[in-house]
């Protein structure tokens, strides 16, 4: 997991009372690419499982409207940290799993301009194929 999610993910956790409980929702990979105001990751169960090995889990279910996750969680009373830095995350700049941060300037140019694609008014310019293979390759 990159440093900025290990480090916001873990604040949470500490700030946290014990016995306390998390209430979490996410997006998993398959929900489409957003810009605004930004979009850089995707979970899935088992990466929740991994971020949260340290809590109790209530309750870990997909979204039944669409890709996604929600979690419930609690604080355990002899609570420790767990290290998060083994956790690779699904980058939906980057369309794979990495553990570093990484942001729009990273990706390559040619999914960097499918990326602004799929979030622009300019989409209906382009045929119907073209957008849907590209949408399901570079948007989701």
């Amino acid at each position: 997991m990159s440093l900025i999610g290990d480090l916001i993910i873990n604040n949470i956790k500490s700030v946290l009372k014990r016995g306390g409980f998390i209430y979490l929702t996410t997006r998993s990979k398959g929900f489409p690419y957003h810009a605004y105001p930004h979009d850089y990751w995707r979970y899935e169960p088992s990466d929740m499982v991994r971020i949260f090995r340290d809590f109790e889990i209530i309750r870990l279910e997909t979204d039944w409207e669409g890709p996604g996750v929600f979690l419930k969680v609690r604080k355990p009373m002899d609570w420790r940290p767990a290290d998060l830095n083994d956790i690779a995350l699904y980058s939906v700049v980057l369309g794979r799993r990495v553990k570093e941060l990484v942001t729009l300037d990273d990706t390559p140019l040619v999914r960097r301009l499918v990326l602004y694609l799929c979030n622009s008014r300019l989409r209906w310019l382009l045929p119907g194929t073209v957008v849907s293979v590209l949408s399901r390759r570079y948007c989701s």
